[in-house]
């Protein structure tokens, strides 16, 4: 008997969360108040009303001659060429060791990033040079870690790290 008022149970909360209404402690009364209906009105056309547009008539008056000089066409000026700065992240300091890492950038892209300190025991130093590709190919802190099995704590503390450097571009 229990079994089967589970199952029925867990298909209400199935069809709760499918048709989108709530039952129970937790359920609130509706706040959808419908607006007033707006018929249209008599349509008018526009009335168009012709205008006139005044003529004008040449005075007569000579043109000016060109003088023979050429005018100086300004070249442009080429933008000023991308500058490379290096920020340097704070230390971070996690279970299995610290984390510290310059990001060079150049315009705005990330151009490399070093390990200052990759501290991490049993192993888990071998998950940084990954990071530091996935980090070069997203162009910031935001990538994917999913395939990333059993060094959690340690790409933990190396996107801390990524992101105090970034923030100070």
């Amino acid at each position: 008997m229990r079994k089967s008022s589970q199952v029925l149970m867990g298909a209400v909360s199935l069809v709760a969360v499918t048709a989108g209404f709530q039952a129970g402690a937790n359920a609130k009364s509706p706040s959808f108040t419908p607006g007033p209906i707006q018929t249209p009105g008599p349509t008018t056309q526009p009335t168009i009303t012709p205008t006139t547009t005044p003529t004008t008539t040449p005075t007569g008056k000579p043109t000016k001659k060109p003088t023979g000089k050429p005018t100086k066409t300004p070249t442009p000026t080429p933008p000023p060429p991308s500058t490379t700065v290096s920020h340097e992240s704070s230390p971070v300091y996690y279970r299995f060791g610290t984390v510290q890492l310059t990001v060079t950038k150049q315009g705005s892209q990330i151009t490399n990033i070093v390990m200052n300190q990759a501290g991490a025991s049993a192993g888990r130093a071998a998950a940084f040079p990954y990071l530091i590709q996935l980090a070069e190919q997203a162009q910031s802190a935001s990538f994917d870690t999913s395939m990333m099995g059993g060094a959690t704590y340690s790409t933990n503390a190396f996107l801390q790290a990524l992101g105090d450097a970034l923030s100070q571009f």
